[in-house]
């Protein structure tokens, strides 16, 4: 069971790491634009974010799949 534990943390910070990457030049959109306009603002880039960050998730996991870095530790050759 630990063994899946660190696959899944691996995943999440790879992806967390993914995220930090690719929204840094995107801005915030509160201290740029100080208009009316704001919440639509917000929504927008809450769902770039959120699909840029669930793009990480997906790559992060292919390489867990993929290198299988936790496989000595479980002692079983399957990843399920």
């Amino acid at each position: 069971m630990s063994v899946y534990l660190a696959y899944a943390m691996a995943v999440y910070c790879l992806g967390s790491v993914y995220y930090l990457f690719s929204t840094r030049a995107l801005g915030t959109p509160f201290r740029d634009s100080l208009t009316a306009k704001q919440l639509a603002i917000k929504a927008k880039a809450v769902s770039e974010r959120k699909g840029i960050f669930m793009q990480g998730l997906a790559v992060a996991t292919l390489v867990m799949v993929a290198t299988r870095p936790f496989s000595a530790c479980g002692g079983s050759k399957s990843w399920f």
